[in-house]
């Protein structure tokens, strides 16, 4: 079996090496965390697909929007592709979130003609950066630090254009609320985009990915905090996670946790992909 560097094996960007029959001889970490393992075809997770993905992509445009089913759910991808030394290098851009959040934007309001001008231009943007993406995964058989860098950077511009666009159309003076809120998400696009969604609702916010930085600051901050929105797999000192450290720091912090697999039924739980009225509604708890 292919054996990937550690560059690529660690990439925030989920990527799977195939044969010519289709079968995924080799998929990075983040690959794994979606739900894709070695030794199944890439066609049998990909919905609607009725001919092997090594084939269907030779005869596509470059960086298909594909939906990709799992027990567990499903998310959107889009697809760049390379053959290399006759493997087949797949990078998978999830973009399920980013979409589901858009998708909520648009619903919001009716925008007039002079928000869906500013609408559209930030979207232009927004696609731009998507399409920039898509050309540095697409143009290259590994990802180095500088590229990785580029593809974080890229990433960060496409979450500011997204909240540029909630707030042209919502646009309305929100009340400061009380107190200031803790977030934290180990990916970085995620954290800041909660954190500016839920300033313009009228939260002070404080946002980090590094779980060990989140807890220092809260020791020092712990006074002010009122509230924290915290992904549950994030682990900090002593191998502890955050969410088990802070409910016994502060038992009366008002927690949220971001999880993979909670349902309606867990109080104080909010499941991934992120809805983000319901965050609002248990924000509001």
């Amino acid at each position: 079996m292919i054996e990937l560097n550690a560059v690529l094996q660690t990439s925030p960007v989920a990527l799977v090496v195939l044969d010519d029959d289709d079968f995924i001889r080799q998929a990075n970490e983040k690959a794994v965390a979606m739900g894709l393992s070695a030794g199944t075809t890439l066609t049998s997770y990909i919905a609607n697909l009725n001919e092997k993905f090594v084939d269907h992509v030779r005869h596509q445009p470059e960086s298909q929007l594909y939906r990709l089913e799992f027990q567990h759910g499903e998310k959107r991808c889009r697809a760049s592709f390379e053959e290399n030394n006759g493997d087949f290098y797949v990078w998978l851009v999830d973009v399920s979130e980013q979409l589901m959040l858009a998708d909520q934007i648009r619903r919001l309001k009716h925008p007039d003609s002079k928000k869906m001008r500013q609408i559209r231009q930030l979207s232009i943007t927004a696609a731009g950066y998507s399409e920039l993406l898509d050309v540095i995964l697409a143009d290259s058989d590994t990802l180095d630090s500088d590229k990785l860098n580029t593809v974080r950077q890229y990433q960060h511009e496409l979450t500011k254009n997204l909240s540029a666009m909630h707030r042209v159309v919502t646009n309305n003076k929100t009340e400061k609320k009380k107190g200031s809120v803790l977030v934290a998400d180990q990916n970085d696009a995620l954290t800041e985009l909660i954190s500016e969604l839920l300033r313009d609702e009228g939260y002070k916010v404080v946002g980090f990915s590094d779980p060990n930085t989140a807890l220092k600051y809260f020791r020092v901050n712990e006074h002010s905090i009122q509230k924290a929105v915290v992904d549950e797999g994030l682990i900090c000192e002593n191998d502890a996670s955050l969410v088990a450290t802070l409910k016994t720091a502060s038992p009366d912090l008002g927690l949220i946790v971001l999880s993979e697999d909670s349902d309606s039924s867990d109080h104080g739980k909010v499941s991934k992909p992120l809805d983000f009225q319901v965050l609002l509604e248990a924000m509001e708890d």
